[in-house]
Formats: structure tokens, sequence, C-alpha cells
């Protein structure tokens, strides 16, 4: 046993770092349908959603201007509040409406970052 996993398993912390990825948090913590915010191994803000199928995450960071993006369950969509650029998590993450006097066009959908399921937790991967 690495200290890293003896530190994750007698402090239950959830970044360790294991083979099979970064620990971001329990499965058990993200109901089917729900989210959680997080900050990836890069050091940039992300949100992970779980799904009946599985688990995706999406930086959220704008990329028209680097504005951090909200999940706005109501809509299923993730917006800048900034210049009201939105997101679709569910469709790749790609431009649902441009900002502000922009067409969607001008913008890219937003990063992807690997997410799974590993046994008792969601980790990097």
């Amino acid at each position: 046993m690495t200290l890293a996993s003896l530190s994750a398993a007698v402090l239950g912390s959830n970044t360790a770092a294991s083979a099979s990825g970064t620990r971001i948090i329990r499965l058990s913590k993200v109901k089917v349908g729900g989210s959680h915010a997080f900050t990836h191994t890069n050091g940039r803000p992300a949100l992970l959603f779980r799904t009946k199928t599985g688990v995706f995450a999406y930086q959220t960071e704008c990329t028209h201007n680097g504005g951090l993006v909200e999940y706005l369950a109501a809509g299923k969509l993730m917006v800048c509040p900034v210049h009201n650029a939105s997101f679709d998590p569910f469709a790749s993450g790609k431009v649902v409406k441009g900002p502000d006097g922009f067409a969607a066009s001008t913008i890219r959908s937003l990063p992807s970052i690997k997410v799974k399921i590993a046994g008792a937790w969601i980790v990097t991967g």
C-alpha cells in the first residue's frame, strides 16, 4: 500500500490518485440525474454529471471569454452569466446559443473531461 492510498483510506480523501485515475467523489454522493462541481487535476473548474448510463464531465470555463458557466437544471443547460452563451451538457457540451451579439458558430463546445466509475468512486480517466 502506498502512502497516498493509506492516507486516502485513513482520511477518506476523495482526491487520492489510484491506478484507475484520480478520485473525484464517491459514487453514492452523486445521485442519478445529479451533478457535482470539482477542480480537475489540471487546476480548472469542472462539473460532472451522473446519468442512468454513467458519468461525464466538462470544464466550466466559457470558450468565449473564460467566464464560469453555471448549470441551470430547470433548462438542462450550462450558461455563462457574462455574455449568456449556453451549452448543452447532454449533447457533448455543444453550443446552443452564442454570446450576446455573436452566432453560436463563433465559439467552441465546452471541453470534455474523461471521467469514469471505478468501484465506489467517480475518477478521472
